[in-house]
């Protein structure tokens, strides 16, 4: 899978961000035949800390949902 379209927007997103800034960026293709859209990511973090990172939003974002509380 060519990932050149990652790097060029992470660039760009580093470079718009301010100092001390971080960002993970997930990406999807629209209308696969068969349902299953891969979701590739790139990220300025340590795959741990970007985990970390989206478990706290969606913690934050759906904590009145039962599915979230294993998360915790």
């Amino acid at each position: 899978m060519d990932k050149d379209y990652l790097r060029i927007a992470a660039q760009a997103i580093k470079d718009k961000l301010p100092d001390n800034y971080g960002f993970i960026l997930l990406a999807a293709p629209f209308g696969e035949p068969d349902g299953n859209a891969r979701l590739v990511y790139i990220s300025s973090m340590t795959r741990e800390t970007a985990i970390n990172a989206m478990k706290e939003w969606l913690i934050k974002c759906s904590a009145e949902e039962d599915w979230m509380k294993h998360l915790k």
